[in-house]
């Protein structure tokens, strides 16, 4: 337990939260990949389903 003297003229300043880096370049191409993959099933689920109409 710190000195009661001591925390009245040295107050102790609380630890900084941790800010969550930049994505890495792989993890941002994967998204990239992955979200264009399921846009395109999309769209070709779109033009099947009107096609059968």
């Amino acid at each position: 337990m710190p000195d009661d003297h001591c925390s009245k003229c040295c107050p102790v300043k609380p630890p900084k939260p941790e800010v969550p880096g930049p994505w890495p370049l792989g993890a941002l191409l994967w998204l990239g990949i992955i979200l264009s993959v399921a846009g395109g099933v999309y769209v070709l689920a779109m033009w099947m389903l009107s096609s059968v109409f």
